[in-house]
């Protein structure tokens, strides 16, 4: 049984779709949850609304105890604030899901600085502002011998999967989270503190920016509803739990009844030449054959006869053979 009773956690975004899912199933396994959410447009514009005002409403009358918060995570002061609000409020933080964002889709060839500065603003930077201030509370919990529980459960996309035409502030963002993640994983191990990245699809506002929006409708039709963002939310309990205490550094993706693990900046394939570099020209045969054209690289010619390989481009078919590695 996933059981977060007595936990404390923040959800950036948390005041509709994805993080109003993740907000309010974080409550229903037991945790208080401050409820973070400026109410702006899916463009980032201010509004006069207070989802999380609703967010907080729906909690509370289903049992759970929640607060809201309007800090603004794309500063330092504001996550630092985020933060001082869940402690000040229940002596303690547990949980930190960074979801908060939005989207100024652009072809980058027309995309202005203040759309590419606002989205990595946002999304990048707005998830170091929570975490780390979090980061820094858990360390001195544990330093003061109370630490040794921390859960960070990132926001990526699966667009880095698929180009993301229009979307290069977005997925650069999120990229750079996907980094980020994994770092703050390794510095936080010996506190107890995990991190995660999971790459949510679901059917949303920001969702319904251009393309996606038909992808989810289609998918809703399925036997379960793929688009409806408690898929996701489900995960991220799993994550924030105790039973995922082993688990830090990774990335999922989740796709309704789907959950894909992902490897990121892993060695594919390579060519070697360990008694020589390799010239542009040698390059041009070879980085084609990586990618499955043509057999596999010819024989590389040992020490002796390099400098006539390249002088002339050829060699002797009396050298010793030797194959690349891949």
């Amino acid at each position: 049984m996933i059981d977060l009773s007595g936990r404390v956690a923040v959800v950036t975004g948390s005041g509709r779709g994805i993080g109003r899912a993740e907000a309010t199933r974080l409550a229903a396994y037991g945790a208080k949850v401050v409820v973070n959410d400026l109410g702006v447009a899916t463009d980032g514009s201010a509004t006069d609304e207070s989802p999380a005002d609703e967010v907080v409403s729906e909690i509370t009358a289903a049992g759970g105890e929640a607060v809201s918060d309007r800090s603004d995570i794309s500063t330092a002061d504001g996550g630092a604030a985020l933060v001082q609000r869940a402690t000040d409020e229940w002596g303690r933080l547990d949980i930190v899901v960074n979801n908060a964002g939005f989207g100024r889709p652009r072809m980058a060839f027309n995309m202005t600085e203040a759309e590419w500065d606002d989205v990595i603003r946002v999304h990048l930077k707005g998830t170091f502002s929570v975490t780390s201030p979090a980061c820094r509370w858990w360390r001195e919990e544990a330093k003061a011998g109370r630490g040794g529980y921390g859960r960070i459960v990132n926001t990526a996309t699966g667009l880095l999967m698929a180009g993301g035409a229009g979307q290069s502030n977005y997925v650069a963002a999120k990229a750079g989270v996907m980094a980020f993640t994994n770092a703050v994983a390794t510095e936080m191990a010996p506190y107890g503190v995990t991190a995660n990245t999971i790459m949510p699809s679901a059917y949303t506002r920001l969702a319904a920016i251009g393309w996606r929006s038909r992808q989810h409708r289609e998918a809703a039709a399925g036997p379960i509803d793929a688009g409806d963002p408690v898929h996701v939310a489900e995960m991220v309990c799993y994550c924030a739990s105790p039973e995922a205490g082993y688990l830090s550094g990774q990335t999922f993706q989740v796709r309704g009844g789907i959950v894909e693990h992902i490897r990121a900046w892993e060695v594919d394939r390579l060519a070697e030449r360990g008694d020589r570099g390799w010239a542009a020209p040698d390059l041009a045969g070879e980085i084609p054959r990586m990618f499955g054209a043509g057999a596999k690289p010819a024989e590389l010619p040992p020490k002796e006869w390099q400098q006539e390989y390249q002088a002339t481009g050829t060699a002797s078919t009396s050298s010793t053979p030797r194959t690349d590695t891949f």
